[in-house]
């Protein structure tokens, strides 16, 4: 069953059960319902599998959120190593702002640490959010990329025994943690950190790992841990665009790319077209993160923006650049201040075209959009996935009708089902 319509089905099971709060003789009632459809799926002859196992992951949702949110760790050994590495934090940050003026302090500190730089008013982010670039100042999964990728090169593309492999997979585990302690707890950070802590441990136990598999189970953690992140918008802007950057711009490139790519041609058209096809390549990995992030921008600002897809064709490559450079400059800054003034040098420049930008882009006019609830922003996507579905694997799509016909008329599997103390385990 793809995991996709696990998640969605999760989702809104937990948001019926955030309006509707089961009480514990409720909550009794649809564990009830839950073990009845399980008891189905172990029966051999079942005819019904997914189904009820799609209708005890919705009461599982349902009850989950009515239930107090918990967290992994103690929150209070989190707040003390906080405080044990906050001047450690302090020199990066007073590094990072090194010959910066205060509106672009508060720019890289917005891109490279997002809150966790402790500005909490940008003066530029209505521009950002009108522009629809306010995801550039928040901390997500590239400060997470950056931090590791160096090791993940490493441990792949050097000869080395399992044992130093591992150590390096720890030393990268360790990093993680201590950006988690700089940044914070937000919820963008979650999801990055504990993604590469799945992509980290299948790395260790020798075992394989697909990216998309990973959002969704990641997204299901979280989800389980606190319900309540499904409305935080946060949460929403992360896992959209790695939903989109992960599934939708893969497929896109298949639609678009591969014909172009196949045609013959002498020496200078090859270049050309490889110059061409990185371009398109570049547009197509902005559409595909811009499309998917926009049902949630929509959602909760009530506008829709056709210029954002062209701002962030600038601003992202952009920001990129200005969060490598930002980090040099932190670290840079802890052994010469010279140096991290040479950095902020073109830094500054390239922080004041990305105001400049957002500022430009800001004052085009925009699409009202009308408010609607959760469910209406749940549609785009199921509609996107069934799209994708249906164009790359056929099969996929008429599998969702079926279940989902299955659930609208229930009449068809009431005269098939059995109570459960009928059941045998082996016929």
């Amino acid at each position: 069953m793809p995991a996709f319509y696990v998640l969605i089905t999760y989702i809104l099971g937990v948001q019926v059960g955030i309006r509707i709060s089961p009480d514990i003789p409720m909550q009794t009632v649809i564990i009830c319902i839950t073990l009845i459809c399980l008891f189905k799926t172990i029966h051999p002859k079942t005819r019904f599998v997914k189904v009820m196992i799609l209708i005890a992951i919705f009461n599982a949702g349902v009850v989950r959120a009515s239930l107090p949110s918990f967290s992994i760790f103690p929150v209070e050994w989190y707040e003390h190593l906080r405080i044990l590495i906050q001047p450690f934090k302090a020199r990066l940050i007073e590094a990072m702002g090194t010959g910066l003026t205060d509106s672009q302090k508060e720019l890289i500190g917005g891109i490279v640490l997002g809150r966790g730089s402790g500005v909490t008013d940008i003066k530029s982010w209505p521009h950002f959010l009108k522009s629809g670039m306010s995801h550039l100042l928040v901390a997500s999964g590239a400060q997470v990329s950056l931090s590791i990728f160096p090791l993940i090169l490493l441990a792949d593309h050097v000869n080395m025994s399992i044992r130093a492999r591992k150590l390096i997979y720890i030393i990268a585990a360790t990093l993680l943690f201590l950006l988690l302690l700089i940044v914070g707890l937000e919820p963008s950070i979650l999801r990055a950190v504990t993604s590469c802590y799945m992509f980290l441990l299948a790395r260790t136990i020798n075992r394989k790992c697909q990216s998309l598999n990973i959002i969704y189970a990641t997204a299901l953690l979280w989800l389980w841990i606190n319900p309540s992140l499904i409305r935080n918008i946060g949460f929403q802007l992360s896992y959209s665009a790695s939903w989109g950057l992960i599934y939708i711009y893969p497929r896109l490139r298949l639609l678009l790319i591969p014909g172009i790519a196949s045609k013959p041609a002498n020496l200078k058209r090859k270049i050309t077209r490889r110059i061409y096809i990185f371009s398109l390549e570049i547009i197509l990995l902005m559409l595909a993160a811009q499309g998917a992030v926009m049902p949630v921008l929509c959602h909760h600002f009530h506008r829709f923006s056709f210029s954002g897809f062209i701002a962030n064709i600038i601003a992202i490559p952009l920001s990129g650049l200005i969060m490598y450079m930002g980090m040099g400059a932190a670290l840079s800054g802890q052994i010469s201040t010279q140096l991290a003034e040479l950095i902020n040098s073109i830094n500054g420049f390239l922080l004041n075209t990305l105001n400049l930008t957002a500022r430009l882009f800001s004052s085009i006019p925009y699409i009202p959009s009308p408010s609607n609830g959760m469910l209406g922003l749940l549609m785009p996507y199921t509609f996107m996935a069934l799209f994708f579905e249906a164009r790359f694997k056929p099969y996929g799509l008429v599998k969702a009708l079926d279940i989902a016909q299955k659930i609208l008329y229930p009449l068809d599997n009431l005269k098939n089902f059995k109570p459960f103390w009928r059941f045998r385990l082996i016929d």
